[in-house]
């Protein structure tokens, strides 16, 4: 029962990761900033999000799904996630292809201070790199505990394999969402606002 639980959970888990990090390959427009970081190359894209702080945390790739419509609509929603939760939500652009965000946000009863990098061409490649501290995560420990994780993105092909269709996304494991049932997923989550 308690390894049942346990898949459980990092499937939960990982379903509420995935529209936080999305929201890092948005055309950012925050409350008051504007920043526009190009479009993604439509079709199949790869994604490995890799944990290395906490140690044993996260290490998933992930396969999506997108066209020019389904990439704005999952980064609308993930900015939606982000946007209300985010007291402090500073971006700047750091080279042509660098984008840098420091950020202090509140999820249910996670707190994180992140400074999160965005590089890439948005054609082949793309990676994000988050490194932060995270307080109030269940089983976390106490206090601020470090977090590093690496996104990287490489796109595949002009066409998306596995009856995808765009706006899917695909752990992997079995577990395959469109961007329209995570924003269903959002509404039953209690602890989540989007405003």
């Amino acid at each position: 029962m308690g390894e049942i639980l346990g898949e459980i959970m990092m499937n939960f888990r990982l379903v509420l990761l995935i529209p936080a990090a999305l929201a890092l390959l948005a055309p950012l427009a925050a409350a008051q900033q504007t920043l526009d970081l190009p479009p993604r190359k439509p079709g199949q894209w790869e994604v490995r999000m890799v944990s290395e702080r906490p140690v044993g945390g996260l290490n998933v790739t992930s396969q999506m799904c997108i066209d020019a419509a389904t990439d704005r609509e999952m980064m609308e929603f993930g900015l939606k996630m982000s946007k209300g939760s985010c007291p402090r939500f500073d971006m700047k652009r750091a080279g042509a292809t660098t984008w840098v965000i420091d950020a202090e946000c509140t999820f249910g009863p996670v707190k994180s201070v992140t400074k999160t990098t965005i590089s890439g061409d948005f054609q082949k490649t793309l990676t994000v790199r988050i490194e932060g501290t995270m307080d109030g995560v269940p089983g976390g420990g106490q206090g601020p505990q470090p977090t590093l994780m690496t996104q990287t993105a490489t796109w595949k092909a002009a066409t998306c394999a596995d009856g995808m269709k765009p706006g899917d996304l695909s752990l992997g494991n079995g577990l395959k969402m469109n961007v329209k049932q995570m924003k269903e997923l959002q509404q039953r989550l209690p602890n989540i606002q989007i405003k």
